[in-house]
């Protein structure tokens, strides 16, 4: 009864969000897009979170796209080459810890069938949530159309630098028949140093404080403080001037000193920002004379 009680608790403060899909526009290139907003009770624009754009034609489903919230509570899908017929396409709102989850309602849209020949690209899943340090991985499928063949390399973008990296196995899909291909991309995240693994990675089981040098740093100044209070009073004044000295020169030296650390030990590295970030999965090709180009998204949150 009283985790029943909790975890309502836990939804009532949530706030209740509220999905919309824009009809389908032409953006600079050409490209049909649609656009998702994510708004809370008031109206207020839901400014983090990961949606999904997902296609349910004859109760089969097809995940898209996946992309972080802008600041206004919005994202861009760009359609990519999507089967000639009929679609049902709709948003999905992932929901955070302070928001809920929510869906848009379907928006249907009918593709011409074209003569030319292309491929689509999906992926699965399209949103994940990870902590820094961990991995995440979705399928590629690159499903031929109108008896397209030929090479497709595979590449990603939108990587925060030096925090999270990515890979495509294998980089390249060779389409020789009607039969779709896939691929993985592995997501790798950065985990934060912390002083034990920073100590690990010098090869030390620990540092001066660690080993018991911080005890010896406390003891010291009374122990020569006794041996200067049995001076001559003359004498007193140079002692502490000394002291303080070596003080500061054991202190320089040992676990206790920032720079102490920074120099031997490195700085200490936060790891992969938490946050929603969109990595955006390209696939080219071209023989030569032509050449497509088709893109889709996931997004990543670290927590």
């Amino acid at each position: 009864m009283l985790c029943a009680v909790f975890i309502a608790g836990l939804a009532s403060a949530q706030a209740r969000t509220y999905t919309k899909l824009s009809p389908v526009t032409k953006d600079a290139s050409g490209h049909s897009t649609v656009t998702a907003t994510v708004t809370d009770d008031t109206g207020q624009p839901v400014g983090s979170g990961a949606v999904s754009l997902v296609d349910v034609t004859s109760g089969a489903t097809r995940w898209l796209s996946g992309a972080a919230l802008d600041a206004q509570g919005a994202v861009t899908f760009r359609l990519n080459a999507l089967a000639a017929g009929d679609h049902a396409l709709h948003a999905e709102f992932a929901g955070t810890k302070t928001d809920t989850a929510s869906n848009s309602q379907p928006m249907s849209l009918h593709t011409d069938a074209t003569a030319v020949p292309d491929f689509t690209i999906t992926l699965a899943p399209t949103t994940f949530t990870v902590t820094a340090g961990g991995t995440a991985a979705t399928t590629i499928t690159i499903t031929p159309v109108n008896g397209f063949t030929g090479f497709i390399s595979l590449s990603c973008s939108g990587l925060p630098i030096d925090y999270v990296t990515c890979n495509n196995a294998p980089a390249n899909l060779e389409i020789t028949s009607a039969a779709a291909q896939t691929a993985v991309m592995n997501i790798q995240t950065t985990a934060g140093d912390s002083t034990d693994a920073l100590l690990h990675r010098q090869g030390r089981p620990g540092g001066p404080l660690a080993r018991g040098d911080g005890a010896y740093l406390a003891l010291l100044p009374g122990v020569v403080g006794l041996g200067w209070l049995a001076r001559k009073r003359r004498k007193l004044m140079r002692g502490m001037m000394l002291l303080l000295a070596v003080s500061v020169m054991l202190v320089s030296t040992s676990g206790c000193s920032a720079l102490y650390w920074y120099y031997h030990l490195g700085p200490l590295f936060g790891g992969t920002p938490t946050g929603t970030y969109t990595i955006t999965v390209t696939a080219q090709t071209s023989n030569g004379v032509t050449a497509a180009e088709h893109s889709a998204s996931v997004a990543l949150t670290v927590q």
